[in-house]
């Protein structure tokens, strides 16, 4: 900081611009959306405090800071679908630029991998170095310099502690740095990232990252001593500069390539063996022969790398300020180090199920390590150094209370029982598209091996990527009655619990036509119930029984059915489907008796209600609201009317 930092930094903001890293679908923590969608802090996303930070700016300093996102060929859709809401940030006809796409390559034969099961998994972005290509290649770096723009603020979209910061901005601008690093001191928790490096022929600043380290100097790599210093992936760039190096190398910018060994699909590790080739955008360090590093507090990096962080992130290790900065708690002095157990959190969805009942404290936690799968609630207060170790084979809930300096054992704990969620393999079943009216086919292909539990599943999987609180919410079942429909309402109910519903209304007999389904969703109340969606089982006027056909449906919040964006997600669900999740040790419910069924945990930590209703009273109320049936009643029994035919 300096004494005129903030005031120097306010007056090249309008030669600025802030440049959000949005290309990446998290697929290795089992994410298949724009990893900034997912859920960070509350109700808010990574974007949402994205999108609040330069607002928050844009205010502060009265002008319109600039502000533009690489998305790729996966992000970009539900991205600027995503920021309809901040019509401020989505107006801006150059908020966005996409990224190119290259082949994952098989391992073996250096060929482009095929995976006919899911073609989207055969490509990626080439690594965020391919944004001086993008800019370059999409026509935005010309565009921002015709507009002035000299100075460019990149960094990830999940490290929320990045933001356009003045003193920084007047200090590059002061050095005269064609390209300028955020550097941090490494802990034990960032040994493994990339590190800043000098050159010993020529003393030159370079970027050495884990994934161009020879097996056999990895201890030295991760020598915190040595390399003190690791990579925030926030940058500072010269524009007018960086174009002069694209230029006089020929179009381009010489990165070291990175061979990144993964699998083709990245939530089946059984799938075929692949190279995917990147480029690492800090790597460009060395490409410029005025180029700096400067190291800064650890408030200004906060990613998600995998669910270690963002359990981190979203307990009361982190706060959020009032410019909507996401940084650790001042009363601490450093992050505890995590260690959740790499095989049972690898996927968000492990995490979510494990903090189904809240997310612990940690506040005065200085180091937490989990060995097998452990469920917490808001009520797990850890201080100091904790272990807590299950090796079970279902999931144990960690009773409430203040665990300081122990080690806990959760093998003799009782377990979740009835309501225990167990994944059953499956496979892909062709041809589960949804149409408008949901997914027809014949009673006995529904009752075929994992059909239904495919089709469901799918519908799971998709609404909660796109948010549907389907923990706090209520799930609404039924159908016409046809032949199937009883038991097709068990299994949805038994897969609704291992999914997360805690609450779920059934149709009396298993009855609730269409628009009783609308009613229930728009009027049944509290509030706090209302239901975030229903499975319709109806195959509409088509006729019904073992050798006729059956249908399933799902309709959204509204009431209304589900719109091809959600259909859309289904049926790509379904050509992907591995597992699905259901707990079959819950209990069948009596369909023809009007009530309440409460199962609970054996631990007693969670209980799921399940309540049979009357199939047309919340109809009737509502058509009571639109029609007067006394009026009409009066019409009819008058002796002077008759009907015209």
């Amino acid at each position: 900081k300096t004494e005129d930092g903030t005031v120097h930094g306010a007056s090249l903001l309008k030669e600025s611009v802030v440049l959000k890293l949005n290309g990446g679908l998290g697929t290795g923590m089992g994410l298949d959306f724009a990893k900034s969608l997912l859920k960070v802090k509350g109700n808010d996303t990574f974007l949402d405090l994205t999108a609040k930070q330069v607002i928050s700016m844009r205010k502060a300093y009265k002008q319109n800071v600039r502000f533009a996102l690489m998305n790729s060929f996966s992000t970009s859709d539900d991205t600027m679908a995503f920021l309809q809401k901040y019509p401020d940030i989505v107006s801006d006809p150059d908020l966005e630029f996409v990224q190119n796409k290259v082949p994952k390559l098989d391992k073996t034969t250096y060929m482009p991998g095929d995976y006919p099961a899911n073609p989207k998994c055969e490509w990626c972005p080439p690594g965020h170095g391919d944004l001086y290509a993008a800019l370059e290649g999409s026509g935005t770096l010309d565009k921002l310099l015709e507009q002035g723009v000299k100075y460019m603020f990149v960094s990830n979209s999940d490290n929320l502690g990045a933001t356009m910061d003045l003193d920084l901005l007047s200090y590059f601008a002061k050095q005269d740095y064609s390209f300028m690093m955020e550097c941090a001191e490494r802990t034990n928790n960032d040994k493994k990232g990339g590190h800043l490096a000098v050159r010993t022929k020529d003393n030159q600043l370079i970027l050495r990252e884990s994934a161009q380290c020879p097996d056999e100097d990895e201890d030295q790599f991760q020598d915190i001593s040595k390399h003190r210093f690791f990579n925030t992936n926030n940058l500072w760039i010269r524009l007018d500069r960086l174009k002069e190096e694209i230029v006089k190398n020929g179009g381009f910018i010489p990165l070291p390539m990175i061979q990144n060994g993964k699998t083709i699909d990245p939530k089946n590790d059984d799938s075929l063996k692949v190279l995917q080739l990147e480029t690492a955008m800090g790597a460009a360090i060395e490409c410029f022969s005025k180029a700096g590093a400067v190291c800064v507090p650890r408030t200004r990096f906060a990613p998600v790398k995998k669910c270690n962080d963002l359990l981190l992130l979203r307990s009361d290790a982190y706060v959020v300020t009032p410019d909507s900065r996401l940084v650790m708690n001042p009363v601490m002095e450093a992050a505890p180090k995590m260690g959740l157990d790499s095989k049972k959190y690898k996927f968000v969805q492990a995490l979510e199920a494990a903090t189904e009942l809240g997310t612990p404290s940690l506040v005065d936690c200085t180091a937490l390590k989990v060995d097998g799968l452990v469920y917490f609630t808001r009520k797990n207060i850890f201080v100091g150094k904790v272990t807590i170790t299950n090796s079970s084979s279902e999931p144990k809930v960690l009773p409430p209370g203040t665990y300081t300096n122990c080690t806990i054992n959760l093998d003799a704990a009782p377990g979740l029982g009835a309501v225990c969620p167990k994944k059953m393999p499956t496979t892909p079943i062709e041809g589960q598209k949804p149409g408008t009216s949901g997914l027809r086919k014949k009673t006995a292909v529904f009752m075929e091996p994992n059909y239904l539990a495919n089709f469901v599943q799918s519908t799971f999987s998709t609404i909660k990527t796109m948010g549907a609180d389907i923990e706090t919410k209520t799930l609404v079942v039924g159908g016409d009655g046809r032949y199937f429909n009883p038991e097709a309402i068990q299994i949805i109910v038994k897969m609704a619990v291992a999914n997360g519903v805690n609450r779920i209304w059934i149709g009396k007999d298993g009855i609730l036509s269409t628009p009783a389904v609308s009613a229930i969703i728009r009027e049944r109340g509290p509030s706090y119930m209302s239901p975030f969606g229903a499975f319709i089982l109806t195959a509409s006027h088509n006729p019904g029984g073992p050798n006729e056909d059956f249908g399933i449906k799902y309709n959204v919040e509204n009431g209304g059915p589900a719109p091809e964006k959600v259909t859309n997600g289904i049926f790509e669900n379904t050509k992907t489907i591995q597992e699905y999740l259901i707990c079959p040790d819950f209990p069948d419910i009596n369909l023809g008796l009007a009530g309440t069924t409460k199962v609970e945990s054996t631990c007693g930590s969670k209980v799921v209600v399940v309540e049979v209703i009357d199939g047309v009273e919340d109809h009737i109320d509502l058509l009571k609201t639109v029609f007067d049936f006394d009026a009409i009643k009066g019409l009819l029994d008058r002796p002077d009317f008759s009907w015209c035919t």
